[in-house]
C-alpha cells in the first residue's frame, strides 16, 4: 500500500460510495474547497486502485483552544473514506499518518476534523482528542469534533 497525492476528481468515486450515496451523481461529490491552492487530496492505493481517501484544507476552527497571544496554524481533514472491502487493513491509518507527515513539513500545528460517530474510535487510536459534544451534520448524521497536535 502506498499513499499519494491525487486530484480532487479522483476522490469522487469513494466519496459517493462511502460518504454521500444520497447524492445522485458521483461527479457531484465535490467540496467547495476542492480546488483551493492549499488543498491536498490523498489516497491510499493498492497498485492503481484507490482504496482510501482524505482531503486536507487550511481552515481555522474556533473550537481549537488557542494560547493567548499565540496563533496555531490549522488544517482540516474532510471526506475521509475507505472502500468497505479494505476496512481493517490500515488503509485509513496510513493515509492519516501521511497527512500528519506532510502537515508537519508545512509547519502546521493542528489537524482537526468533524468525525462521524462510527469513526471516533479510529481517530482516538491515532492520538486525536475530542470534545464530548455530539452535533448533527444535516443529511449525514451525528459527529464529534476531534483534533491532533502536530508538534
Amino acid at each position: 500500500m502506498e499513499v499519494k497525492i491525487i486530484s480532487p476528481v479522483q476522490t469522487h468515486s469513494l466519496r459517493h460510495l462511502v460518504l454521500w450515496p444520497h447524492i445522485e451523481r458521483e461527479e457531484d461529490c465535490v467540496i467547495d474547497a476542492d480546488e483551493r491552492k492549499d488543498a491536498i487530496h490523498l489516497a491510499t492505493c493498492e497498485g492503481e486502485r484507490i482504496v482510501s481517501i482524505g482531503s486536507l484544507f487550511e481552515m481555522q476552527s474556533e473550537k481549537i483552544a488557542l494560547v493567548p497571544g499565540e496563533s496555531k496554524k490549522q488544517y482540516r481533514l474532510r471526506a475521509m473514506a475507505t472502500d468497505p472491502e479494505y476496512r481493517g487493513r490500515d488503509c485509513g491509518k496510513l493515509l492519516v499518518e501521511k497527512a500528519i507527515e506532510i502537515l508537519r513539513e508545512k509547519k502546521i500545528d493542528v489537524l482537526w476534523c468533524d468525525a462521524r460517530m462510527g469513526a471516533v474510535g479510529f481517530y482516538k487510536r491515532l492520538g486525536f482528542s475530542m470534545i464530548d459534544e455530539v452535533y448533527e451534520v444535516p443529511r449525514i448524521g451525528p459527529h464529534k469534533f476531534m483534533w491532533v497536535e502536530l508538534k
